[in-house]
């Protein structure tokens, strides 16, 4: 066997005495080799490259898709929490209703009223589709190609101009609140999404939550709200060109807005409108006419109501009955006591007269107008946190209530709610002034008094009363008027319908302050402090709100009761129309007054708008427009004209007025009730007799009917006529009497003495019976008047000899008329510029008699047989 190797092919390797190494050299190879070897070699490095990436790649993935797991579990997880039955759970404005039925306004947090799809014109649901998610039919909640289309649109434009999220994304965002602008929310909003779309199974139904939900700006949520807000019309008859208006507002509602930036909102109207027509959803042709299209929006109506202080009232009412978190889910029809048209006349009719009183002359005060041009100066430089001062303009108030429920029908709480929330029916509290007189009258009734009771009326020293100073006499505003005189001895009747100051305070005098306020407090009026001890209560100087006022005088129109309180709400019914509540209504236990007390103050206060007896309500008919139809009511000025008020009722209805300063001030002098307030009661109570017809006020049944002379106060005799003269010259008698209705047993026996030949008789009295008129006579012993003859010494009820003696002479049973002389030289008004009546005064003939306030003829001789 030969041998392949040489000799030569062996190489010792060493040096010195170490053993050599063999080294083998093999032949190199050849090309087809070596090119085999490098493949090979190749394929092996690719082989451990590819292996050693899928090692790394799987790894990588596994710890990705373990990292991603942890990191969706709990998104995942946070989606699958979230209750999908808040889908249907918007909040709705709940809705306020007048009696009538018409909505005056409503509560909410935001404005909505859901409708279904069926609803919703087919313009608005293409432009939404077209704006904000056009393969809506195609995704099952998200939209990846939506979102590939998003990034590419952006990186060309470099900037974010197109929305990745869905309607179902959106819809869950805003049900659900995610807010925050992260991944962790986005990655949410994907499984919430799709968990939506699979549980819902209904592409319409999840838009008709969207277009239910979604805010379209300037307060209006869904697209009910919208509609009606922007266009005033419903959302099934949108135009295309209101329906891209509206889609047009969803990404950026504040700027987007039609009536806020409609420049801004006409250039993205077109962009929806050219999306419209890329999708298909409309022509060339619709595109250009509804692009030239203008946009027209409605006024923006005061959604809280036609009245600001009607609405808070409602809505301060609603929450103490129902409680905040109820009444914040919505929904609820709420039916008020208000009468629209009446409420409407109210507010403008207080309005105008308000600003015609500050148009006076003599009117000094800032006004309305001035105030509101002071305000919108300061809101061009002013900070948000800085306050414009509170006004302090003229203001007014007005409350009108069913007698027999304190339902209220009308309610003003003052001029501008914007300016001023303070609610001056229920919590502003002023002296009544003169319209307290009423009870002052009612409780003098009650003590065996009645109309025709004689009370004298003469100056009084104002020491007395203690209104307006220490001196001097009391002023006479009562009446309403300058041109006043003291008219002697007058009727309770005549005192009151004339608002006699004088006269009223004897009258309280006679009886004392304590049943007049025990009256009144039973009425429900308050009475603070040791004010109700003096006589100045008795000229109304206690303070009252117009509500309690208001609710006191029902007890006229009542028979003597009143309610318990005013309500505003009829009732309450949820979003089902169940009926949740509705208001316990009753009239107060007991009577303030009896009926024949409540009657006779209803037939003095009837006096008070004639124009013949010069009643301080006589311009409401001659001047103002008063309806034929019985009413009665009382003026109210205070001294120093501070304070206006008018209250007055029919059997159905009782209204106040209020006028003045929120801080004590004269509105101007002279500033008279019956010329300021009285004219906006009577178109309130005109347009009140509308729905609330009056009917007569009717005596008792059983009160005792008489003839009552007007001069005298005392039984008619067949004598009770005076002359009158006519415009043309001539005279005729007239028979000066009245029929009064009494209480039975009521304590009145003396023929008049001024026109008869006094004394007493048997009475013919009437009763009042259902079946008829009964007769029944009273036998009363016959016995002459005695009248005094030299000055009458007054006790301690006139310690400053205020009131001057009067000498009574026995009178011919003949018609005298009274003659007038020359009024004393005095002026018109006092110091503080109250009126001043003028006494007519007479020459007696005697430096030692006192001057008389009526010239009385000589005595009849006396006849000896």
């Amino acid at each position: 066997m030969s041998n392949d190797f040489e000799d030569n092919d062996f190489e010792a390797i060493g040096s010195g005495d170490s053993p050599k190494e063999t080294v083998i050299k093999l032949p190199p190879l050849s090309e087809k080799a070596q090119q085999k070897a490098k493949r090979k070699r190749r394929i092996i490095f690719w082989l451990k490259f590819t292996g050693f990436c899928f090692v790394l790649f799987l790894v990588v993935g596994i710890i990705g898709l373990a990292g991603a797991f942890f990191y969706c579990k709990p998104r995942y997880d946070l989606a699958h929490s979230f209750d999908l039955s808040e889908l249907e759970k918007v909040e709705v404005a709940s809705r306020i209703f007048d009696r009538n039925g018409d909505e005056l306004g409503r509560i909410f947090v935001q404005n909505r009223r859901p409708v279904t799809l069926d609803g919703v014109s087919d313009n608005m649901v293409n432009a939404l589709l077209a704006a904000e998610d056009s393969r809506f039919y195609e995704h099952t909640g998200v939209d990846y190609w939506g979102i590939l289309r998003a990034v590419y649109y952006a990186a060309r434009s470099k900037e974010w101009n197109q929305g990745a999220s869905t309607i179902t994304q959106q819809l869950a965002k805003q049900t659900f609140e995610l807010k925050d602008r992260t991944m962790s929310r986005k990655v949410t909003e994907v499984f919430l999404a799709q968990r939506i779309e699979k549980a819902l199974g209904s592409k319409q139904k999840i838009l008709e939550l969207y277009l239910n939900r979604i805010y379209f700006g300037s307060g209006y949520y869904g697209i009910a709200s919208a509609s009606e807000g922007y266009f005033g019309k419903d959302p099934s008859r949108l135009s295309v060109a209101e329906g891209a208006t509206l889609a047009a507002c969803i990404p950026n509602p504040y700027h987007r807005s039609p009536r806020s930036f409609p420049e801004t909102s006409i250039r993205w109207r077109n962009h929806v409108l050219a999306r419209m027509e890329a999708e298909g959803y409309i022509d060339k042709d619709t595109l250009k006419r509804s692009q030239e299209v203008a946009i027209r929006t409605e006024e923006k109506k005061n959604i809280t109501g036609k009245s600001a202080f009607v609405y808070e009232k409602v809505r301060q009412e609603v929450i103490e009955l129902l409680g905040d978190e109820t009444v914040s889910k919505g929904g609820f029809h709420i039916h008020t006591t208000i009468d629209g048209n009446v409420q409407s006349i109210a507010e403008s009719a207080l309005q105008e007269q308000l600003t015609k009183i500050e148009q006076d002359p003599d009117f000094t005060h800032s006004t309305l107008a001035q105030y509101k041009a002071k305000k919108a100066e300061f809101r061009k430089s002013a900070s948000p946190d800085q306050t414009f001062p509170a006004p302090e303009y003229l203001q007014g108030a007005i409350l009108l209530v069913e007698n027999k429920t304190g339902s209220v029908i009308a309610q003003v709480g003052g001029r501008d709610f914007s300016d001023s929330m303070f609610d001056r029916v229920n919590q502003g509290s002023r002296p009544v002034g003169t319209a307290f007189k009423p009870f002052v009258y009612a409780a003098a009734f009650e003590s065996g008094r009645f109309p025709g009771t004689l009370v004298d009326d003469t100056p009084m020293d104002t020491r007395q009363v203690m209104v307006g100073g220490t001196t001097g006499i009391l002023g006479e505003w009562g009446p309403e008027t300058f041109d006043n005189t003291y008219e002697n001895r007058i009727t309770a009747r005549t005192a009151l319908a004339k608002s006699k100051n004088a006269a009223t305070v004897r009258m309280g005098q006679k009886i004392g302050t304590e049943p007049v306020v025990a009256l009144a407090e039973a009425a429900g009026m308050t009475f603070e402090g040791d004010l109700k001890k003096f006589n100045a209560t008795f000229l109304g100087r206690n303070p009252a709100s117009p509500e309690d006022l208001c609710l006191a005088y029902t007890i006229f129109p009542n028979n003597g009761r009143r309610p318990e309180k005013t309500h505003i709400i009829a009732n309450i019914k949820d979003s089902a129309g169940n009926l949740i509540y509705t208001p316990n209504i009753n009239l107060k236990s007991g009577a303030v007054i009896d009926r024949f007390t409540a009657y006779q103050i209803n037939s003095i206060l009837e006096d008070t708008f004639d124009t013949d007896l010069g009643g301080t309500g006589a311009k409401a008919r001659e001047k103002y427009g008063l309806g034929d139809f019985p009413v009665a009511g009382k003026s109210g000025t205070e001294y120093n004209f501070t304070d206006n008020w008018f209250v007055g009722y029919t059997s159905e209805v009782t209204c106040v007025v209020w006028a003045g300063f929120d801080q004590t001030d004269r509105i101007y002098l002279g500033a008279f009730s019956s010329d300021t307030v009285l004219p906006v009661w009577t178109k309130i109570m005109n347009a009140a007799a509308e729905h609330f017809e009056p009917r007569a006020f009717l005596p008792p049944p059983d009160a005792e009917q008489v003839e009552v002379c007007l001069r005298s106060g005392e039984l008619a005799s067949n004598d009770c006529y005076e002359t009158v003269e006519k415009r043309d010259g001539t005279s005729s008698q007239i028979r000066c009497t009245y029929i009064e209705y009494l209480r039975p047993g009521t304590d009145l026996e003396n023929i008049c003495h001024i026109h008869g030949r006094g004394g007493s008789r048997m009475r013919n009295l009437t009763k009042q019976t259902q079946g008829g008129p009964l007769r029944a006579t009273y036998i009363v012993e016959d016995a002459d008047p005695v009248f005094p003859i030299a000055p009458t010494v007054i006790g301690t009820d006139d310690p400053y000899g205020s009131v001057q003696p009067v000498i009574r002479a026995r009178v011919a049973a003949t018609v005298i008329t009274a003659t007038p002389i020359e009024e004393a030289e005095s002026e018109p008004v006092d110091g503080n510029g109250i009126p001043l009546a003028r006494p007519v005064m007479t020459q007696t003939g005697s430096e030692d008699l006192p001057a008389q306030r009526v010239q009385l003829p000589p005595p009849r001789a006396i006849e000896f047989d």
